[in-house]
């Protein structure tokens, strides 16, 4: 066990020493996506804000919200869960679609596991343009609690870490893996408050959202931009997800991923 808690640290240490080789991986994933388009990677943006408009106006009414209200809300809610939902589910070929590498480079398994991160958090940053264009049009200011973003993406990023390092060396031994769990994140998204205002469930006592890890991390994130802190059990569950998730990770990982060459 405890061979296997120093394998772990060392896998997860030596995979972050390496950010310079996942940055550039990361880089040349979006890059090769949208190879001599024009626009390049702001395609990303572009399909996305023509989604947050078109959903916004019609789930505003659909709603009864107003639309100067719930479109800003859904410009962060979508762009914030374009980080959480792409790494969960990315991850899970993260070794699989690696294999070429892994068969012929000494890495730390860990590495890919960052560079799924970083490529979303990579798309993230041109999706982010949408919010700034949203607010502008509707009038919606920010405060000093913008500051917990950072706090809010950190969570996000050690928690998005650890979950798909974890389903990436589970699914490299079990294939079915992948499609279970892309098939859950689609539940997810619909009890989670991406679509909808959490004071929506509130009314009717419904508190399924409190109890939604997905929602705890959405709104660590949505919170600070919106101009409002996140709650301390959001932040407190995000925490606790983190502590508990990398208790679990470091001895898993030290123990199978080495195996992975043998099942890729």
């Amino acid at each position: 066990m405890v061979r296997d808690i120093y394998a772990g640290v060392a896998d997860i240490y030596d995979g972050l020493r390496k950010w310079r080789m996942w940055w550039m991986l990361a880089w040349n994933d979006v890059r090769r996506r949208y190879r001599r388009s024009v626009l390049g990677q702001f395609w990303l943006t572009m399909s996305m804000a023509v989604t947050i408009g078109g959903l916004g106006f019609v789930y505003s009414h659909l709603f009864g919200v107003d639309v100067s209200t719930y479109l800003p809300y859904i410009a962060v809610t979508f762009v914030t869960w374009a980080i959480i939902s792409p790494v969960i589910v990315d991850s899970c070929n993260a070794l699989i679609e690696s294999d070429h590498l892994l068969r012929h480079i000494s890495l730390p398994r860990s590495l890919f596991a960052y560079r799924v991160l970083a490529r979303n958090l990579i798309i993230a940053g041109h999706n982010v343009l949408i919010i700034p264009i949203v607010f502008i049009i509707f009038h919606v200011g920010m405060n000093a609690n913008i500051l917990w973003l950072s706090v809010g993406l950190a969570l996000v990023s050690i928690n998005g870490f650890w979950i798909g390092y974890f389903l990436s060396i589970v699914c490299a031994r079990f294939r079915d893996i992948p499609q279970i769990v892309a098939s859950i994140m689609q539940v997810v998204f619909f009890v989670t408050p991406v679509m909808f205002l959490p004071s929506q469930l509130a009314k009717r006592g419904i508190s399924v959202v409190k109890w939604n890890p997905f929602a705890n991390l959405l709104e660590v994130v949505r919170d600070p931009i919106l101009g409002a802190v996140p709650s301390a059990w959001a932040l407190g569950s995000c925490a606790a997800m983190a502590f508990v998730g990398f208790l679990l990770l470091i001895p898993f990982a030290g123990r199978y991923a080495p195996r992975v060459i043998y099942w890729v």
